[in-house]
């Protein structure tokens, strides 16, 4: 005698509900709901210790509509852990930031688009705008961390050594000398990691502690451009990047230095409008 699918058996109580029955009346299926299970996200009431057959009840319902509906919106299964773990209100506003990220990236999509667009098409006035510039930097000091890391990753990096980096030369007695910048010896992407290496020129008494690298930067010449807080958003900055490439190129060759940015002001105290600092790419310049 064939056995009767666990699906078409009668529910053992009123409040039972078998896995079929279940993803029919939250419109997940069966596949998401083992996962959910599997996770610790949205397990059977309870499963039947002879034939492990789930079950559910009707009160997890609204739980299982919320995750199908979070996972409609891109969240990770992780993301999903972390809104129904919270207190219920705390949920809203984690479903807003997520939200309001995903917002970002549509809008850094769309203007990368339009970026690679233009690049294909040659447009010229992708870097004419620009008011390109030459300097002279001398060799300085410097006390720098390198690391690889994520495009996700790469803004609070940045942030947190440039910190910790001029906290550590006041703390040893020695003095910040000059404006700090970031070196960027690969670029920085989905498939590519840098490294990235965050340098604060120094004069005075250091040691290289805590991983920290001292090192000599050469004297070398870089053409640079300087951008407000907006300008230097992703992916506007990459117009910036292939300006100061082009002009490097018309007036030189390249060198054995990376392209880098150049903080010579402090963020949190300037507007979107405000000049902030500069994209700089250095070259040896043709002689005479």
């Amino acid at each position: 005698m064939l056995e009767t699918p666990p699906e078409a058996r009668p529910m053992t109580t009123d409040s039972d509900m078998t896995i079929s029955v279940f993803a029919s009346a939250s419109r997940l299926s069966l596949k998401a709901l083992r996962l959910y299970d599997e996770l610790g996200l949205l397990p059977p009431e309870r499963v039947d210790p002879d034939s492990g057959y789930r079950y559910y009840r009707a009160r997890q319902l609204p739980q299982a509509r919320l995750i199908g509906l979070l996972r409609q919106l891109g969240l990770s299964l992780a993301d999903v852990r972390a809104v129904l773990d919270a207190p219920a209100a705390q949920q809203p506003d984690l479903v807003w930031n997520h939200w309001t990220r995903a917002e970002t990236r549509h809008v850094q999509q769309r203007e990368l688009a339009r970026y690679v667009l233009r690049s294909l098409k040659g447009d010229p006035s992708m870097t004419q705008h620009f008011d390109v510039q030459q300097r002279f930097v001398p060799a300085q000091q410097v006390v720098t961390v390198s690391r690889r890391l994520r495009v996700d990753e790469l803004p609070g990096f940045i942030k947190q050594q440039l910190l910790a980096l001029t906290r550590q030369v006041t703390q040893a007695g020695a003095a910040v000398l000059g404006a700090p910048f970031v070196v960027f010896h690969g670029q920085v992407n989905d498939d590519n990691d840098g490294p990235v290496e965050v340098c604060v020129p120094y004069s005075g008494p250091l040691k290289p502690v805590g991983g920290l690298t001292l090192r000599e930067e050469p004297a070398h010449h870089e053409a640079y451009v300087t951008l407000t807080r907006a300008q230097f958003d992703f992916p506007g900055i990459l117009e910036a990047y292939d300006a100061t490439c082009a002009y490097a190129a018309a007036h030189g060759q390249g060198g054995p230095l990376s392209p880098r940015e150049v903080y010579p002001h402090d963020w949190d105290r300037l507007d979107d409008t405000d000049p902030v600092g500069d994209v700089a790419w250095p070259f040896v310049p043709q002689p005479g």
